[in-house]
């Protein structure tokens, strides 16, 4: 049996951002990237709007039932991971915000690096143009990733073309495509056991298949694990009415073909403790608008047009809307113990308030818990141990999670940034130890 350095699983952002600490190391690494031939027509309607857009099937596996009516939960099953979905966010935290501080990112110049690092193959937009508004907010456009470096304006294809031209890069790694079923350290390896039967070793593995592809891993293969915990966020959604009193008109911002067409936010003391995306309705496809309202995806290529936008939808994070979820491998329902209470919301009460004193018109609603939004803090047990004190237990240090699980806190903006930094960063701290250990002997 052949015997990998390095096994990474995943092929999402975090996957990336690791193999991008292996450039320039003598290493062989298995890449098991979780993609299979499985396809699925359910999920939630941007998904189903997106995959036929793409002309290409939905790969979701571990469809896992939500209580209080929430969709279902679900993990990729592709190179590129939910980002060739959802598209993605890349905000860079403010010096104020949990971005992940300890041994492996001591300082945030040390975290400002492993962001350009990590970035730095990929095409990104916005998020420069600020313009300060009263009230302490700023107004700015999203910053997406659009692209690569080899292929601009690529969009939702984006980080599947970026972890191909990776992997390309290094000489040693093989692409190994099927799912993980089961991990088991065995004298110093790694065994990992696919799907299909076949077995591979690794002396050491990364995790990054994502909070919940990590956490059902985890579940089949230590024993003793029957329960876990993972925070997300369910932010509020608001739709107002002549939001331009208050953002100028939508015009001057839903030209540029992205759904999200706008990032507003409010900060304190270099902390962000509002974050809020605006849409442009107009430059959605009407396959998103047919799946929404449970017609199935049609009329692809067609945008729904700009007289749609007189109402425009803005989903808020604040720290108040974070959720905390819990899976029983007694109950096999993902249920929300905690959900938001928007009564005791004071940063969102401000943007009401600032939104009402410039005469917008405005509706409150909550988007339903677990629909992964910014998964992280993955933990088990009656305890909540943490995930990275599991796996060290369990596999006598030979697993690191490298993916938004370990993120114990985050802040209001989509973390996905700051998840790649870390993950980079652990991947790195670990292949300089393995090396000063091998000098040493």
């Amino acid at each position: 049996m052949r015997v990998f350095d390095v096994a990474v699983i995943g092929a999402g952002p975090a996957a990336y951002a690791a193999l991008t600490a292996m450039r320039g190391q003598a290493l062989s690494i298995a890449v098991i990237t979780g993609a299979t031939k499985r396809t699925n027509v359910e999920g939630p309607p941007k998904i189903v709007s997106v995959a036929y857009e793409r002309q290409q099937p939905a790969h979701l596996t571990e469809r896992t039932v939500v209580s209080e009516g929430a969709p279902p939960l679900f993990s990729s099953a592709e190179i590129g991971g939910l980002a060739n979905y959802w598209g993605k966010q890349l905000q860079l935290y403010d010096s104020g915000d949990p971005w992940g501080d300890g041994p492996f990112l001591e300082s945030w110049k040390d975290y400002s690096a492993a962001c350009d690092t990590v970035q730095a193959d990929l095409e990104i937009t916005g998020g420069v143009r600020r313009e300060r508004l009263d009230n302490g907010f700023e107004k700015s456009a999203p910053r997406l990733l659009t692209g690569t470096a080899q292929a601009p304006g690529s969009g939702l294809d984006a980080m599947a073309l970026a972890f191909k031209a990776r992997l390309n890069e290094l000489e040693q790694a093989e692409p190994i495509d099927g799912r993980v079923h089961r991990i088991e350290a065995r004298e110093g390896l790694v065994s990992i056991e696919l799907d299909g039967g076949n077995v591979l070793q690794a002396r050491c593995v990364f995790l990054a298949a994502g909070v919940w592809g990590t956490a059902s891993l985890l579940m089949r293969s230590v024993s003793q694990l029957d329960r876990l915990m993972f925070r997300d966020h369910a932010p509020y959604t608001i739709n107002c009415f002549r939001l331009d009193r208050a953002l100028g008109s939508a015009r001057s911002y839903a030209d540029r073909g992205n759904f999200n067409a706008l990032t507003l936010k409010h900060k304190v003391d270099g902390r962000c403790d509002m974050f809020a995306s605006v849409y442009a309705v107009s430059q959605a496809p009407i396959s998103l608008l047919t799946a929404t309202f449970g017609l199935g995806p049609h009329l692809r290529g067609k945008r729904i047009g700009r007289l749609i936008d007189f109402v425009q939808p803005v989903r808020i994070w604040t720290p108040r809307t974070q959720v905390q979820l819990r899976y029983d491998l007694h109950h096999t329902t993902v249920e929300a113990v905690r959900l938001p209470d928007p009564d005791g919301d004071t940063q969102l009460q401000r943007l009401l308030d600032w939104l009402s004193a410039h005469r917008v018109r405005h509706t409150l609603g909550t988007t339903a818990p677990g629909q992964g939004f910014h998964y992280h803090d993955l933990t088990f047990g009656p305890k909540e141990d943490p995930v990275d004190d599991v796996v060290r237990s369990a596999f006598s240090g030979l697993v690191r999670v490298v993916d938004a699980s370990c993120l114990q806190r985050i802040g209001c903006p989509p973390h996905t940034l700051t998840s790649m930094a870390q993950a980079f960063a652990r991947v790195r701290h670990d292949l300089q130890a393995n090396q000063a250990m091998r000098r040493a002997i």
